[in-house]
């Protein structure tokens, strides 16, 4: 059933669908931005300078998405999904102007972090959005949608970034996103009026607070350690320090905030619970992976870029089959614990072929595990969505949709850089007699020179990196393991047959 209510009453199925195409759109663009970008920062750095400061461009978008992700779910639960989606919607396409007007690598940088914001709020409202306007019981199929609109964004964004850098200018990757943001900004205005109850609205500013500093102290603490500084470094070891006392502080201010940003009841849910373990594991170990595999066959493997990324293209069908699949079974059984039980083993399977790998592996053979281990993904990730939906009351749907969002991008922010720091650690021991001028970071953040290196030189950058790529991957199991045990405590639920905007209208009915 998708019928809800709106400032007219009952939601039509058209309606329903024009609303979830806006939000398609809207998330596409704030996905499509990120991979696009990545391909053009050579030139970029080219025309502004500051080829060091290349890394701040996306660490910069990261940290204002991942800070700002939970901020979007509880304020859309005070004041409303489409309000939050507009101001969403206002953040990305002004910081988009703002970026391809920049001058210098700075100017872009600090656009990015507000683009960042922007891209972090459209994910978490794409999530909720569909919490409200579809019924558990049928969400898994448009939960597969929205992962096949991630998968397609990552396959074609470094396409069109490419294009654009060799047609035009780079600065276009960020210009397209003001008309198509000014349509999706139509839709969501003419579309997205449905109302929720109405609630006391105060907002928690000391909780925000507390969860923004900790959070970007901890970014930025893995942006800057073991790169322009030391691990050891009193400010990288001061900011981890911020990040940690944060944690118990924001849990402390959070148990007593009369409209918590995060209601810790909320971890009482068992699913809830569970869930939030799964996609922060996720995030740490199968997501975390994914950023070093291109690096590992680039360098160790020797396939160019093109090839790798096509070997790699395998791994997002495959992601686009589990997630169809997953929300066809659900869709059709009303039941989710098995494929939440089963995602998990299939990514330790998948995790674990990698370890058996080294620089003498043949690329293509790594195809089936690719697949595997996307396919084990897209089951996944929109299932634990549905589930975790499925357990939440309407009051809490936004704070508990976007926490999820919230903890997978965190835990794959602590998974790239821990795996970063083993990488880089292994290699580092491994040329250690070959002297001081080997800058491992520079190595790293340029794998398409290693191939010009002397031969002897090249053949042991190349043995470093596949056994750095290979602690990575060993050390991804014990991670992943914990949700493959967590998984079997699940419990299921029934999954409704009503969308939350019909229960808001008659509570009694929550089949």
């Amino acid at each position: 059933m998708t019928a809800g209510t709106s400032s007219g009453g009952e939601l039509t199925r058209r309606r329903t669908h024009l609303i979830f195409a806006g939000m398609l759109m809207a998330t596409f663009l704030a996905s499509l931005d990120g991979t696009a970008v990545s391909t053009a920062l050579p030139t970029i750095a080219g025309d502004l300078g500051g080829i060091d400061q290349l890394p701040w461009i996306l660490t910069a978008f990261l940290l204002g998405s991942v800070a700002a992700t939970p901020l979007y779910g509880k304020l859309s639960d005070l004041y409303g999904r489409r309000a939050l989606t507009q101001v969403a919607l206002a953040f990305f396409v002004v910081a988009s102007a703002l970026a391809a007007a920049s001058q210098s690598m700075w100017q872009l940088i600090a656009s990015r972090g507000i683009q960042g914001i922007g891209a972090g709020g459209l994910m978490a409202m794409g999530f909720i959005v569909i919490g409200d306007i579809f019924s558990p019981r049928e969400r898994g199929r448009y939960m597969a949608y929205y992962t096949m609109n991630f998968t397609f964004s990552s396959i074609v964004g470094p396409v069109i970034g490419g294009v654009f850098v060799d047609v035009a200018s780079w600065r276009w990757i960020f210009l397209i996103n003001i008309p198509l943001g000014a349509v999706a900004a139509l839709i969501v205005h003419r579309q997205l009026t449905f109302r929720l109850p109405v609630r006391e609205q105060r907002l928690d500013i000391m909780g925000a607070f507390i969860l923004v500093v900790a959070v970007t102290a901890l970014i930025l603490g893995l942006a800057l350690g073991g790169d322009s500084l030391g691990w050891t470094s009193w400010p990288v070891i001061s900011l981890f320090s911020l990040a940690a006392l944060g944690a118990p502080g924001f849990v402390a201010w959070e148990l007593r905030a009369p409209e918590p940003l995060l209601p810790m009841r909320l971890f009482s849910n068992p699913t809830f619970r569970i869930m939030i373990t799964g996609n922060t594991v996720y995030g740490m170990a199968a997501m975390g992976v994914l950023a070093f595999i291109p690096l590992f066959f680039q360098v160790s493997l020797g396939e160019s870029p093109t090839r790798a990324g096509l070997i790699l293209a395998s791994m997002s069908i495959a992601v686009t089959v589990g997630s169809y699949t997953a929300g066809r079974i659900t869709t059709g059984t009303g039941r989710y614990r098995r494929i939440v039980q089963i995602g998990p083993i299939l990514s330790f399977v998948g995790l674990a072929s990698f370890s058996f790998l080294d620089q003498n592996s043949d690329a293509l053979a790594t195809v089936p595990w690719l697949f595997l281990l996307g396919l084990s993904m897209g089951m996944a990730f929109p299932t634990m969505t549905t589930a975790t939906q499925n357990s939440l009351e309407l009051a809490d749907l936004g704070a508990g949709t976007a926490a999820i969002n919230f903890f997978r991008t965190l835990g794959q922010t602590v998974g790239v850089g821990a795996f970063g720091a083993i990488l880089t650690g292994r290699i580092t021991r491994e040329l250690a007699d070959l002297g001081p001028s080997i800058d491992t970071a520079e190595l790293l953040s340029t794998p398409e020179d290693i191939k010009d290196l002397e031969p002897g030189l090249r053949a042991s950058v190349e043995t470093a990196v596949a056994l750095g790529s290979r602690d990575i991957f060993v050390v991804a199991l014990p991670i992943m393991a914990v949700l493959v045990v967590s998984s079997w405590f699940l419990p299921e639920l029934p999954l409704r047959t009503t969308t939350a905007l019909a229960a808001q209208r008659d509570p009694s009915d929550t089949t």
